[in-house]
């Protein structure tokens, strides 16, 4: 194997985002309007500031329920765990 220096030799990092940890790997994959945004569109209001922790919440406990067929209460505690692990939430206060 020979070094091409006219080949695309960039690594890529893959981002993950730091509210459900979902890939991030196009522009459209971040917050509307900020391809750069450490959170993703589905996490992100629509003006593309981080969702209220009530909502993420709930949409990702709904995702638990769907998912793995839990019923509400596991469902919950689930979701809470996770949320403890992703650095937009771990020191939210309705997770301590």
């Amino acid at each position: 194997m020979t070094f091409d220096p006219s080949a695309d030799q960039t690594i890529r990092i893959e981002e993950t985002c730091v509210s459900c940890g979902m890939p991030m790997a196009t522009a459209d994959d971040h917050a509307p309007g900020d391809p750069h945004s450490a959170w993703c569109a589905r996490c992100s209001a629509p003006n593309g500031d981080l969702q209220a922790f009530e909502e993420r919440f709930e949409r990702m406990a709904q995702w638990e329920m769907r998912r793995n067929g839990q019923d509400r209460a596991a469902a919950e505690a689930n979701t809470r765990a996770y949320m403890r692990s992703m650095p937009a939430w771990r020191e939210h206060p309705a997770l301590n």
